[in-house]
């Protein structure tokens, strides 16, 4: 068939002409000459430069923490130059530092194994996690920007502004467990969250939830689990009241069920939102919290038993 023929045919199957009559004489003549493919040649590329890989690992051991754009200076070549190598030649990529709430010694590490295989005791010989409670406090806050958002490509994502030290706010102090939120205790506006304030309201309201709703819990085992802040070390005044603290290991967020899935299922909930009172925030707040269904506090315990696993498993590092 000549072009003008087969260009009649995909009109009449598409309609507009896929492809200009140019590119099928192209095809056309290649077919005529005996090509019976269709894809790309592979071709050689751009010639290496001589040296440059090595001068790259160089002064990468000089200084692991180099960029691509000092490299390039240093080299002499263009900094797009440089990243090809890494990651074509070195397999290598850029990364982010990762987070971690403080740096742990080997006394640390040690610290934190220990704790956890004797927290891990007390979660594996619970019957069914009845007897145990958990809690923490955080800030809430009244206005709550969302963090993300879809964007077209090449357009510049917005800001976020770190929220300062006196925006509007409010602490709440949570303990729950398997069976549902507990207690949400509220410190008064003005106010520390002292360790008289935790003995009087935080546990008053624990007690209290157990009066009312499950007398014949109060002295029968009760274990409440907490993070070493200053305030939550009142062993002798839960004792009294029937209730064992539960050894946490220092700077262990990842390893406390309010920290690492509580509140940021709170906050997430919270994103958006603006409230123009503390009491319209507090309704919220206890409505997020008292709706979450038991399988999800559930899947927190097991996931803490999980965490506290990989932590004695890798010798007290952070678990992720």
């Amino acid at each position: 068939m000549k072009p003008k023929e087969i260009q009649g045919e995909l009109v009449a199957a598409y309609g507009n002409p896929p492809v200009p009559l140019t590119t099928i004489y192209y095809w056309v003549k290649k077919f005529g000459n005996g090509e019976t493919s269709v894809c790309d040649y592979e071709r050689s590329g751009r010639p290496r430069i001589l040296g440059l890989l090595e001068q790259i690992k160089s002064l990468m051991v000089e200084d692991p923490y180099v960029s691509a754009r000092e490299m390039s200076v240093s080299c002499g070549v263009d900094k797009n130059t440089v990243v090809r190598v890494l990651r074509e030649d070195l397999d290598m990529q850029k990364v982010n530092f990762r987070w971690i709430p403080h740096t742990l010694t080997d006394e640390l590490k040690a610290t934190r194994v220990r704790i956890g295989c004797e927290m891990l005791n007390i979660l594996e010989s619970s019957r069914k996690w009845w007897d145990i409670y958990t809690g923490d406090e955080t800030w809430v806050y009244l206005n709550n920007p969302r963090k993300s958002m879809w964007i077209q490509n090449g357009v510049k994502p917005p800001t976020r502004v770190k929220r300062g030290i006196s925006a509007s706010k409010v602490m709440v102090s949570v303990i729950w467990s398997i069976n549902g939120i507990k207690s949400i205790t509220v410190l008064p506006q003005g106010e520390k969250f002292t360790r008289q304030f935790f003995i009087n309201k935080v546990l008053g309201d624990l007690v209290s939830f157990f009066e009312n709703h499950r007398p014949r819990r109060l002295g029968s085992g009760i274990v409440l689990h907490l993070d070493n802040a200053t305030p939550h070390l009142a062993d002798k005044q839960m004792s009294d009241l029937g209730i064992t603290r539960m050894t946490h290991p220092p700077y262990s967020p990842d390893l406390a069920p309010s920290d690492f899935f509580l509140f940021g299922f709170l906050k997430t909930s919270l994103e958006g939102q603006n409230f123009t009172s503390p009491e319209e925030l507090l309704e919220s707040v206890r409505g997020i919290l008292q709706s979450i269904p038991r399988e999800m506090l559930l899947g927190a315990y097991s996931e803490w038993v999980n965490r506290l696993k990989k932590c004695i498993e890798s010798g007290g590092e952070y678990v992720e």
